[in-house]
């Protein structure tokens, strides 16, 4: 083994399993579940992710792109699977040709699909993005009934329903959520006085599953909940959710250092008095922030230890002054429990300045990865 080897990047599938089941819970009975996948199912691993979801009773499942749907069909994955960023027009034949749905918000890719789904004498579904407040991808409101108008005219396309996200669920302030879901419904209404059926509906986010029950339509997705994360850092989620990615590495030299000693790139931290230091094979290109350089912490023997200076690109130094009989070799927990503690993501997250969904994504990008739990 190489000290670069020295990193065990592990992901629970039967935490997995065990999320979702808690999440189906939270729904009425006919709603279906859309588990989120996208982004290699946030660094967590797309097939071993989508298998378990799969065999855990998904509805449907959401991806980002046509190569994350192309890697589901090829590991024989037959679930409906709904494009969620949209495809560009050159990428309809493979839409139609693998029976994807897309989530649609442009009219030449309207027609392209139409042309390819003509082409290979199939139907193509397509769930129709509205912009209800996220600013982000998605027609406008006003324009809904003329788009809706205009695909009758693309005999190829199934119109499944609409589809939009909620900017601000995760708020305990849900006054502009319910602002969302009622402009949402109006669409709805609007849409089906026009007799346009729109059965697969959906704009319930995470924190909408959990809080918000006027957002569940006909079908939820469900993202950072799935990996073990509730959707508002600081609020744990009222539901029995377990962390399913975890980072541990070892110790691969100690070294006892004299007051005054410069820690690291810059000499951001000299040491006050004799420390014991421990050096960790993990670093930034690990996806282990640099942000973490003197406020992070990783437990050793059940124990916090904090990072001392500049997390370098393969190497982070911990102080273990406090934590007896450590020796080389020892094990490291950077994510995840020892000894009763755990560290958990939206914790890496304050300290780096951001959210869970980017510690996991960076870990997962660029480590392997080791399954446990469930088969993938």
């Amino acid at each position: 083994m190489m000290i670069t080897d020295m990193v065990d990047l592990a992901i629970d599938l039967g935490a997995l399993r065990h999320n979702f089941e808690r999440l189906r819970r939270l729904c009425a009975p006919g709603v279906k579940m859309m588990p989120v996948i996208k982004a290699d199912a946030y660094g967590h691993g797309l097939l071993g992710c989508a298998r378990t979801l799969a065999a855990s009773g998904a509805d449907y499942l959401g991806v980002g792109s046509v190569e994350e749907g192309r890697a589901l069909r090829l590991a024989g994955i037959s679930l409906p699977i709904l494009i969620l960023l949209g495809i560009l027009p050159e990428d309809a034949n493979h839409v139609v040709s693998q029976d994807f749905e897309v989530a649609l918000y442009r009219l030449d890719v309207a027609e392209a699909l139409d042309a390819a789904a003509a082409a290979q004498f199939k139907k193509v579904g397509v769930h129709l993005k509205v912009d209800t407040g996220m600013g982000r991808l998605g027609v406008a409101p006003q324009e809904v009934l003329p788009v809706l108008e205009r695909l009758k005219t693309c005999g190829n396309l199934e119109v499944r329903g609409l589809i939009s996200h909620l900017a601000m669920a995760d708020l305990e302030d849900k006054t502009y959520t319910y602002r969302q879901i009622s402009e949402f419904e109006e669409l709805l209404a609007a849409a089906r006085l026009k007799g346009f059926d729109l059965p697969l509906s959906h704009i319930a986010n995470s924190a909408a599953l959990l809080d918000v029950k006027a957002a569940h339509f006909s079908l939820v997705r469900p993202g950072i909940m799935l990996y073990g994360s509730p959707p508002a850092p600081g609020r744990p989620a009222p539901v029995d959710l377990k962390p399913v990615m975890s980072l541990r590495s070892q110790v691969v030299q100690l070294k006892r250092l004299p007051p005054g000693t410069s820690i690291s790139y810059g000499g951001t931290y000299v040491t006050p008095d004799w420390c014991d230091l421990a050096v960790v094979p993990v670093g930034y290109c690990n996806g282990y922030s640099r942000l973490l350089s003197n406020r992070g912490e990783v437990l050793i023997k059940g124990r916090r230890a904090p990072i001392r200076g500049r997390v370098c690109m393969n190497l982070t130094m911990v102080e273990v002054t406090h934590i007896p009989d450590v020796e080389v070799g020892e094990p490291v927990t950077l994510l995840g429990e020892d000894g009763g503690d755990r560290l958990s993501g939206d914790e890496l997250a304050g300290w780096a300045q951001t959210i869970s969904y980017e510690i996991y994504c960076a870990l997962g990008t660029a480590n392997p990865r080791r399954f446990t739990g469930v088969e993938p």
